[in-house]
């Protein structure tokens, strides 16, 4: 590779708008600009510029296109040096960048490449990823955000972007700030809502748009997009927060409830619990909505569902969906307790879970009462256990669930029948492993995932 190195001056530079696939024109330059400060931190190369100038081995790589010197690799550098040069391009962030004053360079040092096709290899080895990967619809959404951020009106950007989707983009920004400013138990759910960049918000936005759901919810969209509640807000987050988790969390997928008939059934599903009251009425935008604070990222979100987890699940695997707040502290407690250190607690605090949640569940289906003896308290956990399952309830139709039950009652010597749980329980001289504990849930875990989502 024998590529010129040439000084250029960065007015005479422009940033790459095929990065995120909107037209090259005089605006979008200042857009695009704005949208790398409010969404991909250029301010912190601001602040790195400011101390310590430009590495002198980092070169942004630059080709001519379309009669314009386009840099293809070192966007973010170029729109930190502009807006040093010119903080009013950016006027969100004008005063800081005027506390930087200190270090405008108007000129840097280019690779010329002798045009983006030849380009692309280099830049793919150094980063190992396609510059060309598509912006997902939410990070989509937040460069319109951005713009709105910087004084841009919706009109204006109806105008400037004629062939963009604008009025979609606004209403998946109103939904994921109501979605943001719900309050979740679950620390994993919230950090997955907050996530712009990782949460699938197609999958709510199939909810969102049909009217059904909107009747449901008790609200709609104006003709630029924006929320109109109906309703108290109070009785809308009853549904929502609902919809929300069950998006987080990969109930609602993209193979789930893609048809109408397929909605109308999950809305007919919802506990009373998340069954707004529309009769409540009111009015409010995302106007008066404050999203909740953001978890701290500690590290790069993964996918944890191949991994085994410290406790006994990972809550997006066992989701809970019960009103009881004493049942939920024992469920977070499950969750989180290290098995391998502590196997004998976990042993024992599963046993006393699923106790817990079988009587919870029988209380709520009104049929504990059935089971109560005139002589003591509780009934025992294999009292619990037959009754769950017997044709007279008529609890349970699924057959195999039914027999996961009779299993866990007849299995003796099983790390998970009601044998071994008696004697983790009771027995002095009965210890368990980690080997023991995870085989136990493996086969505990269809019936607690019935327990705590009725």
């Amino acid at each position: 590779m024998d590529w010129p190195i040439e000084q250029k001056s960065i007015y005479d530079i422009f940033l790459d708008p095929k990065n995120i696939r909107i037209p090259s024109t005089a605006e979008t330059q200042k857009a695009l600009i704005q949208d790398l400060f409010s969404n991909e931190n250029a301010f912190e190369l601001v602040k790195s510029i400011s101390a310590f100038g430009l590495f002198p081995d980092e070169f942004p790589i630059v080709t001519f296109e379309g009669g314009k010197l386009l840099v293809i690799e070192g966007n973010r550098r170029l729109a930190a040096l502009k807006a040093l040069a010119e903080p009013d391009i950016v006027p969100s962030f004008k005063t800081k960048l005027e506390q930087h004053k200190n270090r405008v360079i108007e000129s840097l040092r280019c690779v010329v490449a002798p045009s983006r096709e030849v380009a692309m290899k280099l830049i793919a080895n150094k980063h190992t990823i396609n510059l060309r990967k598509a912006w997902k619809p939410l990070r989509q959404a937040y460069f319109y955000q951005s713009q709105l951020d910087n004084g841009k009106t919706i009109s204006e950007l109806l105008h400037e972007y004629p062939d963009h989707e604008i009025v979609k983009f606004i209403r998946m920004l109103e939904m994921h700030k109501l979605a943001k400013s719900i309050v979740f138990e679950d620390d994993q759910v919230k950090a997955d809502v907050h996530n712009e960049r990782t949460f699938p918000i197609t999958n709510l936005e199939r909810m969102y748009t049909d009217p059904k759901v909107r009747s449901f919810l008790g609200f709609d969209f104006d003709e630029n997009g924006k929320f109109n509640g109906k309703i108290e807000i109070s009785e809308f987050n009853r549904g929502y927060s609902k919809i929300v988790e069950d998006v987080a969390t990969g109930k609602i997928d993209s193979r789930k409830y893609n048809n109408d008939a397929q909605r109308e059934e999950y809305l007919a599903s919802l506990p009373p619990q998340n069954r707004p009251n529309k009769s409540k009425t009111g009015k409010f935008t995302t106007a008066g909505v404050k999203p909740t604070t953001a978890p701290k990222r500690t590290r790069t979100p993964v996918d944890t569902s191949s991994k085994v987890p410290k406790g006994l699940f990972h809550s997006t695997k066992v989701p809970f969906r019960v009103n009881s707040t004493p049942l939920r502290l024992l469920y977070d407690e499950l969750r989180d307790l290290p098995v391998k250190t502590f196997p004998n607690a976990s042993h024992d605090l599963l046993r006393s879970f699923l106790e817990c949640a079988l009587v919870f569940y029988l209380k709520e289906k009104m049929h504990y009462d059935k089971l109560v003896k005139s002589d003591r308290h509780n009934p025992k956990l294999s009292e619990l256990l037959t009754y769950i399952v017997s044709t007279d309830a008529g609890l349970i139709a699924d057959p195999s669930l039914i027999q996961v039950v009779n299993q866990i009652k007849s299995d003796y010597g099983e790390s998970y029948s009601l044998e071994r749980l008696n004697m983790i329980n009771h027995n002095e001289n009965w210890v368990s492993s980690e080997k023991d504990v995870r085989s136990a849930w493996a086969k505990l875990e269809v019936l607690i995932k019935e327990l705590l989502n009725p």
